[in-house]
């Protein structure tokens, strides 16, 4: 051995000298020994409950006390250690015995110069059966993790398809409530209530947007985002579902904060954390804390907060006074799967996902806890200036622009989504032919190319994807402008179409709201 092993050895011995002797022979050999010596059952299950021992070395024949019996108190503990006997009367036919019954090897007294080279061989496959099982429990931490990531990815995908069907159930309802209103005058009672179907349709479409956000796995379109209203809906969304035990605070600067992010990613963040906050209070009594000032980093904090570049900041947090973590799991809370809860009670991604979408913000997050004591979040996300005011135009904001004839050309499965897109384009002045199957809308484009002035697909239907369609559409007339709409545009979809000659995207659920001035502006159909 090149450089002492320090050990800690269990004696199971009678005689104080044998010990001594066998202990002077494993530090001559290059152990650094630490031992203790015990010579009764009652002792020996003491010490193996108290010492973090790595090895046993027993004698076989004691008065009152055999090998055998030290052997099965040993076994009873279920470590995975040497236990080797020592003995000046075991034969053969008994040493045999004792391998059986569990023992790593023995050593007869008249020949303890085996002592040392017997330890250091148990002693090396005891360690490698340690990393034998620690490679067998991470193998199946990691299967566990990879069974977990399956069932995301089969959300994922559950998520995709379904999001084609329910923006379709969307459009069409807020859709139709934008030709409602465009029938009756501003003062109708109907209108107001038109209004709160509309709301309702624009949360649901909110809901559906954070949906696909496990989905799409891309980078997010990031605007400059207000923070007080996004904390203030998130108060209100809180308010009515934690229970009214747990008080809810706001302790916001008065001046706007804006930041450059995510509207919905960010109240999604607020609302994980007070959520996990709510959990840590296990049904008591108690309080959450959401909190917004504006903050300058200096540089030595920067480098404190994962490399977060030094400025003005703004800074966001939510404590709580629940039950605290220690150190151990607050290493571990952002770490995919991990949790603290019962089997069946979490997924161990809310806080993964928290980290995601902060860092996707160029931001960072800090964590302060004390068991007992409750628990602190600090997310630190970059400032930005306020939004330039909007520039004053001569057309009012909600009058659509106006066609002049043009002929649009729309294709979607769902037979209610092109009535409504029909209604939209035909009241703005466009003349709109409408397809529910890509065979009848590829040959309508065929029989007379130039007489088409814009062709709409929608990308997720039987037979044809809008893509095929666009290429189709676009060999049979290179210049035609052709849009494709979807309630799942990922990076790789974009991609994708614009290499087949797409010019414009529209998310689907959006349809009501975005496809008159898109099509104004690719047309670019004069007032």
């Amino acid at each position: 051995m090149n450089a002492a092993q320090a050990i800690k050895v269990l004696a199971i011995e009678d005689s104080e000298n044998d010990v001594r002797l066998a202990m002077r022979l494993l530090r001559r050999a290059g152990f650094d020994v630490e031992w203790q010596r015990v010579d009764d059952l009652a002792a020996l299950q003491a010490a193996l409950v108290r010492g973090d021992w790595d090895a046993v070395i027993s004698d076989f024949s004691m008065p009152g006390f055999s090998g055998l019996e030290a052997l099965n108190a040993f076994q009873a503990t279920g470590l995975d250690i040497p236990f080797i006997f020592v003995s000046g009367t075991i034969g053969e036919e008994t040493a045999v015995v004792a391998m059986k019954a569990g023992a790593s090897d023995y050593v007869m007294k008249d020949n303890m110069s085996r002592l040392a080279p017997v330890l250091e061989r148990e002693l090396v496959q005891c360690a490698r059966r340690a990393a034998h099982r620690e490679a067998e429990a991470e193998l199946r931490r990691f299967e566990l993790q990879l069974s977990e990531a399956q069932k995301m990815e089969s959300l994922g995908t559950l998520a995709g398809g379904i999001a084609h069907d329910f923006n379709n159930i969307l459009g069409a309802i807020l859709g139709n409530v934008e030709l409602a209103r465009g029938e009756l005058e501003p003062a109708h009672p109907a209108v107001a209530m038109l209004g709160e179907i509309q709301k309702a349709g624009l949360r649901a479409r909110d809901l559906v947007r954070q949906i696909l956000t496990f989905s799409r796995r891309e980078r997010q379109a990031l605007h400059t985002v207000a923070l007080h209203p996004v904390i203030n809906e998130t108060h209100g969304l809180l308010r009515v579902t934690l229970p009214a035990a747990v008080e809810l605070e706001l302790r916001l600067v008065d001046k706007p904060v804006y930041v450059n992010g995510d509207a919905t990613q960010l109240q999604q963040v607020l609302m994980n954390l007070s959520t996990n906050a709510w959990h840590a209070m296990r049904g008591e009594a108690g309080r959450i804390v959401i909190g917004l000032e504006a903050v300058h980093v200096d540089a030595a904090t920067a480098r404190s907060l994962s490399g977060l570049a030094a400025g003005p900041h703004a800074h966001l947090w939510v404590s709580d006074t629940g039950s605290g973590m220690d150190d151990a799991t607050r290493k571990r809370i952002f770490e995919p799967f991990f949790t603290t809860k019962p089997t069946g009670q979490g997924t161990g991604l809310g806080l993964s996902v928290v980290h995601g979408i902060v860092v996707a913000h160029q931001g960072s997050i800090a964590v302060e806890s004390t068991p007992g004591r409750g628990s602190t979040f600090h997310l630190y996300l970059p400032a930005v200036s306020a939004p330039p005011a909007a520039a004053s135009v001569s057309t009012p904001a909600d009058e659509p622009v106006r066609g002049n004839g043009e002929h649009v050309i729309y294709l979607d499965d769902d037979e209610t989504v092109t009535l409504v897109v029909v209604g939209l384009l035909e009241r703005a002045g466009y003349r709109c032919s409408s397809f529910t199957e890509a065979a009848a809308a590829l040959a309508a484009v065929a029989s007379s190319p130039d007489a088409v002035d814009l062709f709409v697909t929608d990308y997720n239907m039987p037979g044809r994807s809008g893509l095929d369609v666009a290429q189709e559409v676009s060999s049979m007339r290179p210049t035609l402008p052709i849009v494709i709409s979807s309630g799942l545009l990922t990076d790789e979809l974009r991609a994708k179409a614009s290499r087949v000659g797409v010019c414009a995207f529209l998310e689907k659920e959006d349809t009501f709201r975005d496809l008159l001035p898109l099509v104004g502006r690719i047309l670019g159909a004069e007032t």
